[in-house]
């Protein structure tokens, strides 16, 4: 079975004016997915009425989300044509991940991870995908978000976790992930395409800001990988984060 999964945070709608107000970036945004059409896109940073904006650019996709009380969502969304939803979950990263509201470890905001495992049509072969954001700010929750994740997942073959880790290879969350058993699809690509870093702060690649990733188990083989510099039909990066793209095997 194999797979093409899409990596985007696409930047909170309430947080910048003309030229990067949402209303500007939206078709941009929707735009880029629709050309690169992964089969399940994991999104960050998405506000209720980003969710209904993108939901309504996207015909085809259905989505895996819920809303935690400061607005935001990290939605899952999924070809319904191909795939199906064996179940999901919805959970917080804290020590309380039932409560979707919940901020510990010095975050400001709560961090939602949202998960589904996806049955194809055709094959039957099945794999859980996970869109997370860990906190910006806080690296104790960084570090405490990512043992939560690699222990939720890890032992749940064939698994992808995905999302804006907010950490670079260098750090303690980004090798938590790798000690658990991921792979980080980027390091074992063949030809990995385009810039290093998956930052642009609506300007010009960040150096030393390769803070997206997509982690996969053992078991998920990686074909094509790359970090999506599109801009759109205004010529601007349609978020401060570029979208980041695998072509993945599962197993059968």
């Amino acid at each position: 079975m194999s797979i093409r999964l899409l990596t985007y945070n696409v930047r909170y709608a309430t947080l910048d004016g003309d030229p990067n107000a949402w209303p500007e970036r939206r078709d941009g945004v929707a735009s880029l997915v629709r050309f690169h059409r992964p089969d399940v896109v994991c999104l960050q940073e998405v506000w209720e009425t980003q969710l209904a904006d993108l939901e309504a650019r996207l015909p085809g996709y259905e989505w895996v989300s819920e809303r935690t009380s400061s607005g935001e969502h990290t939605p899952v969304g999924y070809r319904a044509d191909r795939l199906s939803v064996l179940d999901r979950e919805v959970f917080s990263l804290s020590e309380t991940p039932e409560d979707l509201h919940a901020m510990d470890w010095e975050t400001t905001v709560p961090r939602v991870t949202t998960a589904a495992r996806f049955r194809d049509a055709e094959t039957g072969a099945a794999v859980v995908v996970a869109s997370t954001h860990l906190d910006h700010d806080s690296e104790r929750a960084r570090r405490e978000g990512a043992a939560l994740l690699a222990d939720r997942f890890g032992d749940r073959p064939p698994a992808v976790v995905a999302g804006d880790f907010n950490c670079t290879p260098d750090d303690r969350p980004y090798r938590t992930m790798t000690e658990a058993g991921f792979r980080d699809a980027r390091a074992v690509a063949d030809a990995p395409h385009g810039p290093e870093t998956t930052f642009n702060d609506f300007e010009h690649p960040q150096e030393g800001k390769r803070i997206d990733h997509v982690f996969v188990s053992d078991d998920v083989d990686v074909g094509r990988f790359a970090v999506l510099a599109d801009l759109d039909d205004r010529g601007l990066y349609p978020s401060d984060h570029f979208a980041v793209l695998a072509d993945l095997e599962l197993p059968p």
